[in-house]
């Protein structure tokens, strides 16, 4: 078995993630924790100091002890597997064998914990906030904050199309994503992002159409 993979919950610092749209991927060179928009952790064998059991309200899983100063001290995995299968299949890839790790991948490792976990570069970042915040301040300014939310489309189909993009362009992809990234840890977030946008969107334009809206 070179390969394990298992969609769950995860609790990283301050930030939760509801199953199933968090992600715990090993193979012989890394351990991911995917937690879609919100960031991945990467580890190499000697950066994880012990596995221990670990509940929560969501559920059993594990806590990863780690000494990767980048990221919080705090990550639990919870999943619909119980501790000692997850722990097996983590040992049946190979990863805890440290002469299966070749130093192109292990320092490719340090590289990405050093990018931190969040998977968007800063300017991608700032593109964002400014395109979802300019309509609504404008709005806000040219007709007063009580109607700034007419405004609201124009900020829904901004992120909507930067979803899109991200999701179909490489080129695009390659400005807002920070090196070595995959969108494939990023598309179950994303497609639910933009399904909850595109509902937002046609409940907006339906509503503003009725009479007593008006």
């Amino acid at each position: 078995m070179n390969e394990f993979s298992l969609n769950g919950g995860a609790y990283v610092g301050n930030t939760k993630v509801s199953k199933p749209f968090a992600a715990l991927k090993a193979d012989t060179s890394v351990l991911k924790i995917n937690l879609g928009l919100l960031g991945q952790l990467f580890f190499n064998a000697d950066d994880i100091v012990q596995i221990e059991y670990a509940s929560s309200i969501a559920g059993s899983g594990i806590k990863i002890i780690h000494n990767v100063s980048s990221y919080p001290k705090k990550v639990m995995f919870t999943a619909n597997m119980p501790y000692n299968d997850i722990i097996e299949n983590i040992k049946a890839t190979g990863f805890f064998n440290k002469t299966a790790n070749n130093q192109v991948q292990y320092y490719q490792v340090k590289k990405m914990q050093g990018q931190g976990r969040i998977p968007f570069k800063t300017a991608a970042l700032i593109v964002f906030l400014a395109g979802w915040n300019i309509p609504l301040i404008a709005g806000s300014i040219k007709e007063g904050f009580g109607r700034a939310a007419n405004y609201s489309l124009v900020s829904l189909l901004f992120v909507f199309f930067m979803i899109a993009l991200t999701l179909f362009s490489p080129a695009f992809r390659a400005l807002v994503l920070k090196e070595d990234r995959e969108i494939n840890d990023l598309k179950k977030s994303l497609y639910f992002l933009w399904f909850i946008v595109t509902i937002g969107g046609l409940m907006y334009a339906i509503i503003s159409r009725v009479p007593f809206n008006k």
